[in-house]
């Protein structure tokens, strides 16, 4: 094979999605990013054209927990704070919380409980992040868990925050939950794994920005 066709086909199978970890230098990078926890290595995402496992357990129906993210957030907001929700963004924000608990049905785990202050604090941050950067240090250097502590959480015996960056899909959903399902099936030395799964965390918010050109940045905040 010529090195012009072997370099097209190791573009093509490149895209859309790839998985990064820490901060990105771009706002909004050319490729879809996975979530990233504290102290976790680059994981690849599948690409379009290989399944993502699932467990084959059915899950027992639970009733659905309705979300709701205030205005605003406790935490630093150099950008001022976020603009008010769209519907889209409030579909997408309960689309992904009952995803994070069937996930954890399938496997016998509880569900986790909706908390507003956890919400309007994910949701600063994934505003943030469009603007300083895909990090949990965005905008001002301190960690997910001292900004959840900062937030009312202090004295909790545990914290954990997955954050997550989709290109643009139709429907939005589509990308959103193929990165959302890369970091629940990561080896289970993952952190995003980890926090998805832990019996020691009990509390999550999610919060969810499109930004105009419509990626989803989204951050998951969880405590015990």
């Amino acid at each position: 094979m010529s090195k012009k066709c072997w370099s097209l086909l190791c573009l093509l199978l490149f895209l859309p999605i790839v998985a990064a970890c820490g901060q990105v230098s771009q706002n909004t990078p050319s490729q879809a990013i996975t979530g990233d926890s504290l102290s976790v290595d680059v994981h690849p995402t599948p690409t379009p054209n290989l399944s993502i496992a699932q467990q084959i357990a059915t899950p027992t129906p639970k009733p659905t927990q309705s979300t709701n993210v205030p205005a605003s957030g406790s935490g630093p907001a150099p950008y001022g704070q976020p603009p008010a929700m769209t519907t889209l963004e409030s579909s997408l924000t309960q689309e992904l919380f009952d995803q994070i608990n069937q996930d954890r049905a399938v496997r016998g785990l509880y569900a986790y409980t909706w908390n507003d202050t956890l919400a309007a604090g994910a949701r600063l941050h994934s505003w943030n992040m469009y603007h300083c950067g895909f990090s949990h240090t965005c905008p001002d250097g301190e960690d997910q868990c001292t900004r959840i502590g900062n937030e009312g959480f202090q004295g909790y015996t545990d914290c954990g925050e997955c954050i997550g960056l989709a290109g643009p899909s139709s429907p939005a959903w589509k990308n959103v939950y193929a990165v959302q399902e890369s970091m629940i099936n990561e080896p289970p030395s993952g952190w995003h794994r980890i926090h998805l799964t832990s019996t020691t965390l009990h509390r999550v918010g999610v919060g969810i920005y499109v930004d105009p050109t419509g990626w989803v940045w989204f951050t998951e905040d969880l405590v015990s």
